[in-house]
């Protein structure tokens, strides 16, 4: 039988059989692991795409109460979560001793991370889990001003805007200035500095003071490190850290700010030809006036869910919009625009919300106002009362949106007015979302349902 370690592999990893294999193995190594190690346990590996990880083993300890009510095996993990797994992956060394939230619990927690390696590849890494408790001061003052006393730093460093520490023969902590205390405090790190290895603290041990920046990307930090020797005094080595994270986050706002007319040019393209599509496959309704009227107010109400996802109130960061506010909006552009006192229609938004980017919510809003629109127009006859639901399913990373109506339904193997409309929305969903899409209708109603990667 097939493991589910192996499956998720399989499927969501670009691992070999021989890495999956050895991946497998740690499933017979992490029940004694966790509770000798009185934590959860887990083994992430980086999905396809590297923009994420996924738990392909778990164990939970017997020793003490777990963080997890259940399985969060097959769960993405996404790197701003949890930076020790983030450092691990990207650096290929341990992590110790860092603050994270255990998803979906919301709890804090205090990470470790070890990474797995597979001919000299690296495949995943074992990551213990315990509760966060009440950290302990990094160092005694009693302990600090003994250590001052020995360097001849002390006097200079605090008053120094970098975070700077002092290494000894052996490569461990022996000193650091208040400056590295609130960074490292900042970046989740519980344990104290003061004896730390050189190794957990920067991306790898310089085997030479060359006096070089190296900068360094975790999910929360960019840091510039430079080492520089100490001449006299108990530390060998002193590490200088320079925080970047402010500088490049507003260099990447610059180059968002850059780059968006031509994105924005670019979708605007994309959506208008979207547009003139489904206004040609409607152009068989305007043999009267009526039907004229009718397409122009289609699409307007085509162009309004464009605008829906352009609306301040989706935006949840430079990249993303809330699917879900999005939906809304069309909801409500319906109402204003398609709506008449003859019709008692009601439609309802509802389901978890997803992020997006604005291209996919973007084909989204063109398919679910093309499905609101076709039973606003064939499910209830004139004057009859009914309901239009709108449901978004968040499965991460997979989503699906599920229309529906209480209406009249009809016959999916018969042609019909409108139906030319339908089709080009099922394009839209295979073409731009790479979805499947699925339609049931009977004397009750209707409900057509479509999935996308959330993306």
């Amino acid at each position: 039988m097939i493991s589910a370690t192996r499956l998720l592999c399989q499927k969501y990893t670009d691992l070999t059989d021989a890495e999956i294999a050895h991946i497998e193995s740690y499933n017979q190594l992490i029940p004694a692991l966790a509770n000798a190690e009185r934590a959860d346990v887990f083994v992430d590996c980086r999905t396809s795409s590297g923009r994420s990880a996924i738990v392909v083993c778990e164990a939970k300890p017997q020793t003490v109460p777990s963080n997890y009510h259940s399985t969060i095996l097959g769960m993405l993990i996404q790197w701003r979560d949890e930076p020790a797994v983030d450092r691990s992956f990207r650096l290929g060394v341990p992590t110790v001793g860092v603050r994270a939230v255990s998803m979906p619990e919301d709890r804090r927690i205090v990470q470790s991370v070890e990474p797995i390696f597979w001919e000299e590849r690296l495949i995943g890494v074992l990551i213990y889990e315990r509760p966060a408790v009440a950290v302990e001061a990094l160092v005694s003052p009693e302990e600090q001003e003994t250590e001052e006393n020995d360097l001849d730093w002390a006097a200079v460093s605090r008053y120094v805007d970098d975070a700077v520490l002092f290494l000894d023969e052996k490569d461990l902590v022996c000193g650091f200035n208040p400056a590295a205390e609130a960074l490292y405090r900042g970046m989740g790190y519980t344990g104290a500095l003061m004896g730390m290895p050189a190794s957990n603290i920067q991306p790898s041990t310089l085997e030479e003071c060359d006096g070089e920046r190296h900068e360094s990307s975790m999910v929360n930090r960019v840091l510039q490190y430079r080492t520089v020797p100490v001449p006299s005094g108990k530390a060998k080595t002193a590490l200088i850290i320079h925080d970047m994270t402010g500088q490049r986050k507003l260099e990447q706002e610059l180059a968002f700010q850059r780059t968006a007319l031509r994105e924005l040019r670019h979708r605007t393209k994309n959506n208008l030809q979207m547009i003139a599509n489904l206004t040609r496959s409607r152009s068989y309704e305007a043999d009267d006036p009526a039907a004229v009227q009718t397409a122009l107010l289609d699409t307007a109400n085509r162009l309004l869910s464009l605008t829906a996802t352009l609306d301040g109130i989706v935006q949840v960061s430079l990249e993303k919009v809330s699917l879900l506010q999005v939906l809304e909006q069309i909801r409500k552009y319906t109402l204003q625009t398609l709506m008449t006192p003859a019709k008692s229609i009601s439609i309802r938004v509802c389901g978890e919300d997803a992020q997006v980017s604005a291209d996919c919510a973007t084909s989204v809003a063109l398919v679910v106002n093309e499905l609101v629109q076709n039973a606003l127009k064939y499910a209830f006859p004139t004057g009859t009362v009914g309901t239009i639901g709108i449901e978004l399913h968040s499965g991460r990373p997979i989503c699906k949106i599920t229309v529906w109506d209480n209406g009249v339904g009809f016959q999916k193997e018969k042609t019909r007015p409108g139906g030319m409309g339908l089709e080009l929305a099922a394009t839209i969903v295979r073409e731009k979302l790479t979805g499947e899409w699925s339609v049931e209708s009977g004397p009750t109603g209707t409900r057509v349902s479509f999935d996308f990667l959330e993306q």
